[in-house]
């Protein structure tokens, strides 16, 4: 295996602890996850640990070079837990512009730190597939507001463990303050609200 992709990999993800190995591993088994897109995705190359058909998407150029690199194919190899050979792809573009993927042809659509992914990569989700997002820069809120997706979980960490909730969430994205949260607000802000309950992360199906 590269010496360099192993050693960055570690040094950025599982040493830090950032690697949210756990979280992916919660998708694909609560949610049966089989392919995942992941737009903003950097160099984060572990949900191809845990799903056989992953597409990752990012304009860096680090990115690129990273996953060019034939060790990340070995490293998936390495730490993959499904039987399959890994099926990998990452574009260096603009999420926000067309991909070279099917549409409605993903299980699950990723949404960390990486702006209103939920609305401009919502095509490439099948219906019924899943949007994992977390609220850094308002995208949850976003989903929250979208008739296209419904809230069916709230995903709490506590280390290195994930645990999911499915009920209650109603108490979920009620602001602290008197806000009338809005499509256009969020646009505009392009950051997450301040909210009486939050969870790390959310799991909404698209419906329609």
């Amino acid at each position: 295996m590269s010496t360099h992709v192993f050693r960055s990999y570690v040094a950025a993800y599982e040493d830090s602890g950032g690697d949210r190995l756990g979280l992916f591993t919660l998708m694909a088994e609560r949610f049966s996850c089989r392919s995942a897109l992941y737009p903003g995705s950097f160099d984060h190359v572990t949900p191809a640990f845990v799903f056989p058909n992953t597409c990752f998407v990012d304009m860096d150029t680090e990115a690129a070079r990273f996953f060019a690199d034939p060790g990340v194919k070995e490293l998936v190899a390495q730490r993959k837990v499904y039987a399959e050979e890994p099926r990998i792809r990452f574009y260096e573009t603009d999420y926000e512009q067309d991909l070279p993927e099917a549409e409605a042809s993903f299980d699950l659509l990723i949404s960390l730190n990486a702006g209103f992914v939920s609305q401009h990569c919502r095509r490439y989700l099948k219906v019924g597939g899943m949007l994992l997002v977390n609220n850094l820069h308002g995208d949850a809120s976003m989903a929250r507001l979208d008739p296209d997706y419904v809230l069916v979980g709230a995903i709490n960490r506590r280390g290195a463990r994930f645990s999911l909730a499915e009920t209650d969430l109603a108490s979920y994205f009620v602001p602290k303050r008197d806000l009338e949260v809005t499509r256009e607000y969020l646009a505009r802000t392009k950051q997450g609200v301040a909210f009486t309950r939050r969870a790390f992360a959310y799991a909404f199906r698209r419906v329609r």
